[in-house]
């Protein structure tokens, strides 16, 4: 017998299970709400759960081993993952001719961020999901944004290489722990998708990125790309094949175009905005025959980056803060504040005239003292965080009303808002349109799509009717520089106010 210690809601429940049961069987049994749409068939991945010390799961094809500690989806996660389901283009397993290339073919896709990885282990014959892994991308200290890492590779004589051999050594890392979970060979896998922003999709294939920060901005290449593994000395088969994902221009990459892929037609929603909020803010405006599309300089703020207690949302982050306190990724004790609990806290204290309109913070704000961190010292935000939120939710505003304004759309002819980028699964709405990031007239029309990046790296994995839909995401884009609008800085100074 095992005992599986269960996180749910800021609770703790214990439970028995025989070694080699399904966890989703395990969890069900014992009263733990899981949304498994597939009906755990493990085709959905949707049934997730962090395993401490393996990573995040999918529980109706993983077997408890031993005994073990939980964290489930909280009610806002569980949201999130449902709206995902809803909203997600359905295709049928076609994963190509890389297919045939073993005869127990699986397939990995890979949303490289700034700040993050993500990782999904897919066995091509069934469609399943084996596992979803999570971390931190390894560049990030040589630069929190894009265009540190840029500057990196200028200033270095081997800065470029440096960069390339930082991110192909983080993804053997992750295979070979994929492999040893899946049970399979590295030759087993066949195929791998890539998606991430231009910048990132450079430095992956040792690309001078140089000219992406230099006018006009220009990158070096931005259709989809095909290399070998043996090519890029990735520990897969030697054959398999590496697809690369296309991207639209220097700062509106495959990212963005894989998770407006991903969006599955709908009757409900005609004409409807795109926000991808990460190290940088991409926005797009969507019709039925146009894409309006920008990339604003929001800076890395809200993944935790040039915050003086900021953190990635791995365990230990503060995701949420309000009258009753806080609560931590994993229930760990607290070891810094992540995006979504940075924006609550900036919310909190607007709401609380704590900060006036302005952003006037008068002196530091503690948060949890040394004597209860994880890191032994105190967690607290000051002015210069105030001024950094200020400038990445001013950008993000200000992107959306030229996006309007250059479509001749106003807010009431907007059927929805998705909400895309790693921490749409925990940002409050709430705090959001509080500090003026989201615009409140959206309020009921908006829906929270998580990893939408992620999602669409997935569906290139498993089906190759995915490209059309890319292609025809491409097709009918138009890139709007906002620095060439003549409104675009009123625009800004008007919204950094609170």
């Amino acid at each position: 017998m095992a005992t599986l210690k269960v996180h749910q809601n800021g609770k703790i429940k214990e439970a028995e299970a025989d070694l080699g049961e399904v966890l989703l069987n395990v969890l069900r049994d014992n009263g733990f709400d899981i949304y498994s749409p597939c009906g755990g068939n493990g085709t959905c991945g949707k049934c997730k759960v962090l395993v401490k010390g393996e990573g995040i799961v999918t529980s109706c094809i993983f077997t408890v081993y031993d005994s073990m500690e939980l964290v489930l989806p909280d009610k806002r996660e569980a949201k999130v993952l449902v709206a995902q389901h809803a909203h997600t283009i359905q295709l049928p397993l076609m994963p190509g001719p890389a297919g045939d290339l073993s005869g127990y073919p699986h397939g990995v896709a890979i949303d490289i961020g700034t700040t993050s990885l993500v990782f999904y282990l897919v066995n091509l014959i069934t469609g399943t999901v084996v596992e979803t892994r999570a971390i931190l991308n390894p560049q990030a200290k040589y630069g929190a944004d894009v265009i540190s890492r840029i500057q990196f590779t200028a200033s270095q004589k081997d800065g470029l290489q440096v960069l390339q051999r930082e991110i192909i050594n983080v993804i053997n890392q992750e295979l070979v722990h994929l492999v040893q979970f899946g049970g399979i060979s590295a030759n087993e896998i066949i195929k791998i998708t890539i998606a991430g922003n231009t910048t990132m999709l450079h430095l992956l294939l040792g690309v001078d990125p140089l000219s992406l920060a230099l006018a006009p901005f220009k990158a070096q290449f931005l259709d989809e790309q095909l290399r070998r593994g043996s090519e890029l000395e990735i520990k897969c088969f030697p054959g398999a094949e590496i697809k690369i994902l296309p991207s639209i221009s220097a700062y509106v990459g495959a990212d963005i175009v894989a998770g407006l892929a991903s969006i599955a037609p709908s009757e409900n929603y005609h004409n409807y905005l795109f926000m991808d909020i990460g190290t940088n803010g991409e926005l797009a405006l969507v019709t039925g025959d146009r894409i309006w599309c920008c990339a604003t300089a929001a800076g890395p703020a809200f993944e935790g980056a040039r915050i003086s207690c900021g953190m990635g949302a791995v365990e230990g982050a503060i995701s949420a803060y309000g009258d009753d306190g806080y609560i931590v990724l994993g229930d760990e004790k607290p070891a810094g504040l992540c995006g979504s609990g940075l924006i609550d806290l900036v919310a909190w204290l607007c709401e609380n005239k704590k900060i006036d309109s302005e952003g006037q913070l008068d002196h530091d704000f503690l948060i949890v003292p040394a004597s209860g961190s994880g890191t032994g010292e105190d967690i607290s935000l000051n002015q210069t965080d105030i001024r950094e939120v200020q400038l990445a939710k001013s950008a993000i505003a200000s992107g959306i009303r030229i996006l309007l304004k250059q479509s001749g759309l106003t807010f009431d002819q907007l059927d929805s808002l998705f909400l895309a980028g790693g921490f749409g699964n925990y940002i409050n709405i709430d705090s959001a349109i509080r500090i003026g990031m989201i615009p409140y007239q959206l309020k009921d029309r908006i829906i929270p799509l998580g990893n939408t990046s992620g999602t669409g790296a997935l569906a290139a994995l498993k089906s190759t009717r995915f490209d059309d839909a890319m292609k025809a995401v491409i097709s009918k884009s138009i890139l709007v520089e906002l620095a060439n609008d003549d409104d675009f800085a009123m625009e800004f100074a008007m919204n950094m106010l609170f």
